[in-house]
């Protein structure tokens, strides 16, 4: 297989560096938070906020390169990945070789290569200290003040070995590097991970730093979010609550001076989109030229995984699976020499879709994994719904759901109460109903939505993520008796060959005129005791005014029309259930028993 040479299969997911492009359009925050730095007075501690994946790590990259690495910058760069040192270790290991890591990085700079050595001496007797009693501390209760910090220091009480020691030891040596380096402001300490880590352990960490390193010529840029820190106070202060709400504001505020909330909602994910999507050959260059589909998979984006970048490199190396396994298939096919069910390329309508799906996929694995079990979405009601053991609505609340375009259809408002069972996707249920109604409008075409749906879906299966609990796996079963199946056959009722794409609908429905026709005297009841396996048959056969009734509408017999929903001028919507293979088949045997036997002619 030949790729052109600036082909990727992959999205790498690491931190951008400082030379690479700037993709989400965040170079102005970037520019502000280093210009803020340079001219900050110190002790200062910015937290950096931010949900995994928002790009932390790669605005700490960046910080660092300008205020510490260039030539003439204005800091000595400290750079510490606290994730690394709690992977493998205790909680107090953890906090020891955190220390160590920092004061090392601190001690190389001294000029005095004697002073740093009497320090090491003397840091090292402190932290044989800390080896011994930092099992106890690491199960107590972090204190507001470095209670548990100041036990880990003193162990039985030996003044020599405690807090103000070692921060004293810091002090000098900062003191040192600084009075070497006239052309330096000071030190700046990132420290990446801290929400990877337990979050006890990182607000014992926070607590202290903020206990040894509160020192002249000192900036420390953590990255971490606020709501760390509310998991880590829950030993002390037990659930948050509009009670205690400021008491674990206060901790944060203690600690930090600068929150800094990462603008994920203003990332402009267009540009990084087009080049993604370009880079693995999902879309080409000519596709992605039109601005009404790079609008239509922002939109969707948005809807979906957000503007988190991490999201967005697994949206695209999904993408990027989905069409190489494409382009094998073709390949394959073109080497055994067969045509038939040959893979095509994807087109541009197929793309989009896929990429849609990917993204119900990463976002909301609830509502993917009902896709594949009811991919016609629009037919979802109260029975689905009750299946699913879904909360019924208020009525009031209802009323006010019918007055929302969002919600005023039946398979709408089942998505709705589809929603409330999970809290993630009861705040993103509008989104949903945006997203599913972007789908359908894009499919165009009510009556093969959930077969068109459920092929589009085969191809990014491989990809999900799915617990295997027995609940899931008796509707994985489900799923796979209720998998729509792409039809290759043709279909001939007395001569008339049906071999469209709605041949299901065509051939059904014109056994049912010539029954109908056939049955000068059948009654409405009798039609609907005849179509069994229908369920709710009779709310598709309805007695009409014969006054009402045009002779010439081919889906008219008699007094009878079938009273299905339309979709489109001409056409009219048999129940979903017809293209479910097996469905169809019982048609196929209804049918044959009535006298009116389809053909099945593979081809």
């Amino acid at each position: 297989m030949i790729y052109q040479s600036e082909f990727k299969s992959s999205i790498i997911d690491v931190p951008r560096q400082p030379n690479q492009e700037d993709l989400f359009g965040i170079q102005v925050y970037q520019d502000a938070l280093i210009e803020y730095i340079k001219y900050t007075g110190t002790p200062i501690t910015i937290a950096l906020q931010g949900e995994w994946g928002s790009g932390k790590t790669s605005l700490m990259n960046s910080l660092r390169f300008s205020l510490c690495d260039v030539s003439s910058s204005s800091y000595f760069g400290v750079w510490i990945n606290t994730w690394q040192f709690a992977l493998l270790h205790s909680s107090s290991q953890a906090v020891i070789g955190i220390l160590e890591s920092i004061i090392n990085q601190i001690g190389t700079l001294n000029p005095s290569q004697q002073r740093w050595e009497k320090s090491k001496q003397v840091i090292g007797g402190i932290f044989k200290r800390m080896a011994v009693v930092g099992t106890k501390v690491a199960t107590q209760t972090v204190g507001l003040d470095g209670e548990g910090i100041e036990e880990l220091f003193t162990g039985n009480d030996d003044a020599d070995s405690n807090v103000e020691k070692l921060k004293d030891e810091v002090v000098r040596l900062i003191d040192d590097v600084m009075a070497h380096a006239k052309d330096k402001n000071g030190f700046i300490f990132f420290i990446d991970d801290l929400d990877r880590i337990d979050p006890p352990l990182a607000v014992e960490i926070l607590e202290l730093l903020k206990n040894l390193f509160d020192l002249k010529h000192c900036v420390f840029v953590l990255a971490i979010d606020y709501n760390v820190v509310i998991k880590g106070l829950r030993p002390k202060f037990g659930e948050i609550t509009a009670q205690n709400e400021r008491e674990f504001r206060s901790f944060f505020d203690k600690i930090i001076q600068l929150p800094f909330s990462m603008p994920v909602a203003s990332y402009a994910i267009d540009n990084f989109l087009v080049k993604a999507l370009q880079d693995i050959a999902f879309f080409n260059a000519e596709e992605l030229k039109n601005q009404g589909l790079v609008s239509d998979l922002s939109e969707i984006a948005q809807w979906t995984v957000g503007t988190n970048p991490r999201s967005l490199k697994r949206l695209t190396n999904t993408l990027s699976l989905i069409s190489i396994i494409n382009r094998i298939q073709s390949q394959k096919a073109q080497e055994q020499g067969s045509e038939e069910n040959q893979p095509t390329a994807l087109d541009t309508f197929t793309k989009k879709l896929s990429y849609a799906m990917v993204c119900i996929q990463i976002a909301y694995p609830a509502i993917y994994n009902l896709l594949l079990d009811e991919p016609d979405f629009k037919s979802w009601d109260n029975a689905l719904a009750t299946r699913l053991k879904a909360p019924l609505i208020e009525q009031s609340i209802l009323e006010s759901l019918k007055e929302s375009e969002a919600f005023d259809e039946e398979w709408e408002q089942t998505l709705f109460r589809i929603c409330q069972q999970d809290a993630y996707l009861q705040q993103h249920s509008f989104d949903l109903s945006q997203l599913l109604n972007k789908i359908a409008h894009m499919v165009n075409n009510d009556e093969e939505l959930g077969e068109i749906v459920s092929q589009v879906m085969d191809l990014s299966t491989v990809t999900n993520i799915k617990a295997g609990s027995a609940n899931e796996a008796a509707s994985a079963n489900n799923a796979q008796k209720r998998k729509y199946v792409k039809d290759t056959s043709v279909y001939v009722f007395r001569g008339q060959r049906f071999d469209g794409r709605s041949k299901k609908f065509d051939v059904i429905h014109q056994v049912l005129c010539e029954y109908i026709k056939d049955h000068p005297d059948l009654t409405a009841q009798e039609m609907v005791e005849t179509m069994t396996i229908w369920p709710n048959a009779k709310s598709y056969f309805q007695l009409r005014d014969a006054a009402s009734v045009d002779e010439n509408d081919p889906k008219v017999a008699k007094e009878y029309r079938f009273d299905f929903p339309p979709l489109k001028e001409g056409r009219v919507c048999l129940p979903r259930y017809m293209y479910f293979k097996k469905e169809f088949d019982k048609h196929l045997e209804l049918f044959d028993k009535l006298g009116y036997h389809i053909e099945v002619v593979q081809e």
